[in-house]
């Protein structure tokens, strides 16, 4: 499965940022219900944030994020506010309900904004170990889950799921595990394996708490194992139940 903004830019943005409480997990409920409880949890509120994004031995990337549920689509648009070579860049993200993922880039040169498709879907994320598909959630429903075992992260016992897309066509990976919290529905790693069945790249949640009640992803990690190299991604400030209109998140609104 490729990243959860906030899981969950989890995500991204989404996956890049948080995740709200649910109720706990009986036994009974398999693999796939655990994720699709999960990835219903992630916040319906409206939020900014401020993103710092730094790979590894280079300076960090100074972002603004601003995230609504727009007819029905989670909605994210990120701008590059520094450094001043990259400052200008943005990007919109677009979960739907049902279908593909959308991903939009404009860079400060260019006239139009660019839908990522393709090849370009596994190109860094500003020179980061961070994959522009990694930035958005996947359809639930394109994969088949199993229980593969358990881990303690930060404190919490979490159940290892892995998912293996149904269909490879146009995948990046080949199957993720994901260690999802029961208790709160936090997603607080995810291993990537690509096509040949080898471990990728490992993200990992480094500090988690509650702000006005949602859990928020303050620090991760994502590592690239065969380059043994990492970058981290903060979120020094979140502020939610903002007001925000929905033409910020057009590809029109990045050609502004």
């Amino acid at each position: 499965m490729g990243k959860h903004f906030l899981n969950g830019i989890a995500l991204v943005a989404a996956v890049l940022l948080a995740l709200a409480p649910a109720p706990a997990l009986g036994a009974a409920d398999d693999a796939g219900a655990l994720v699709r409880k999960a990835t219903d949890a992630l916040p319906k509120n409206t939020f900014t944030a401020q993103l710092k994004l730094t790979p590894q031995s280079q300076p960090g990337r100074d972002l603004r994020l601003e995230h609504k549920v727009v007819g029905g689509a989670r909605a994210s648009y990120l701008e590059v506010t520094a450094p001043e070579a990259l400052s200008g860049i943005r990007f919109l993200f677009l979960e739907h309900p049902t279908g593909q993922p959308e991903q939009y880039i404009k860079v400060a040169a260019a006239r139009n904004a660019v839908q990522v498709k393709d090849q370009v879907r596994k190109q860094p994320f500003l020179e980061s170990d961070f994959y522009v598909s990694d930035l958005v959630e996947p359809q639930v429903d394109a994969y088949d889950y199993k229980f593969v075992g358990d881990e303690e992260l930060l404190g919490r016992k979490t159940k290892l799921v892995e998912a293996v897309p149904k269909n490879s066509a146009g995948e990046i990976y080949g199957k993720t595990v994901i260690a999802i919290d029961p208790e709160d529905a936090l997603i607080l790693k995810r291993s990537f394996y690509d096509l040949k069945g080898n471990l990728l790249k490992v993200w990992t949640i480094d500090q988690v708490e509650k702000v006005d009640g949602v859990w928020t992803f303050r620090k991760q990690t994502m590592t690239t194992v065969p380059a043994k190299t990492s970058s981290t991604l903060e979120t020094p400030e979140v502020k939610y139940d903002v007001e925000l209109t929905d033409s910020v998140f057009t590809p029109e609104h990045l050609r502004r």
